[in-house]
């Protein structure tokens, strides 16, 4: 019997998958993971997998372009499109209810990406990867628990949208506005600010490259990037108390 049930739910998950859900993936040198983790994503049953290849070498593309999930989108490009520009444009590609964005750097089990998804199907309009020790670092940690704490959502803790993997609805994503996703940070206060339900999941093991491909100087960039984008949020979301502010006087 309890067998029937197991078997029966998964039944019922993997056919809302079909209906429902979009996989947007970003990758570059990936080759040592992108495989694994198309393995675990089709184990999902999404309805679509849309891939962003930025200055990718041949064997990573040659992965994807053989990948034999029947509806598959590969965008390519011959250059990298910096930290989070592929997420509008995956996004603008995506026709399901509910979008998980992925790392193709990062082989994540079916069993954790799994979370993520049924969190916006039971009410939450975005699910952010819960912080951890190591998920985030030094500068990075303290801006991201700064803003949860500046929009009074100290329960997130350092989780961010900078970090990935995050899923979202389709309609979230519409009111946040589609072209803001290329600033995380933005993205979120805009949810916050739009009273938009922001939960947290738990992500137990996963499988990266270790940086293998991130020199010095690009962590740097990345780092100075990230706090950059937060400087934005603010700047946002103090005009937006501003604004309210003036309405009431």
């Amino acid at each position: 019997m309890g067998n029937e049930k197991r078997n029966k739910r998964a039944a019922i998950k993997k056919d809302k998958n079909r209906k429902h859900l979009s996989v947007i993936i970003s990758v570059e040198q990936d080759e040592i993971t992108i495989k694994s983790l198309l393995q675990q994503v089709e184990k999902l049953h999404p309805k679509e997998i849309i891939m962003i290849l930025q200055g990718s070498n041949e064997e990573s593309i040659e992965i994807l372009l053989n990948s034999q999930f029947p509806s598959h989108t590969t965008i390519i490009y011959p250059f990298s499109l910096g930290d989070e520009l592929w997420r509008s444009i995956g996004a603008k590609e995506a026709t399901g209810d509910v979008w998980l964005f992925l790392d193709g750097s990062e082989m994540i089990l079916e069993e954790e990406l799994s979370p993520f998804v049924r969190a916006c199907y039971g009410g939450a309009d975005i699910a952010l990867r819960k912080s951890t020790a190591g998920s985030v670092t030094g500068t990075v940690s303290l801006a991201c628990a700064f803003f949860n704490h500046l929009l009074e959502q100290q329960q997130l803790g350092m989780s961010s949208m900078m970090m990935l993997p995050f899923a979202i609805k389709k309609k979230a994503a519409s009111l946040v506005g589609i072209d803001q996703l290329v600033v995380p940070p933005l993205a979120q206060a805009i949810a916050i600010r739009n009273g938009l339900r922001v939960e947290t999941v738990p992500l137990k093991w996963y499988f990266g490259h270790g940086g293998l491909n991130v020199t010095p100087s690009r962590s740097r960039q990345k780092e100075m990037t990230c706090l950059g984008d937060h400087l934005e949020a603010v700047l946002y979301w103090s005009e937006q108390i501003r604004s309210e502010q003036g309405k009431v006087i």
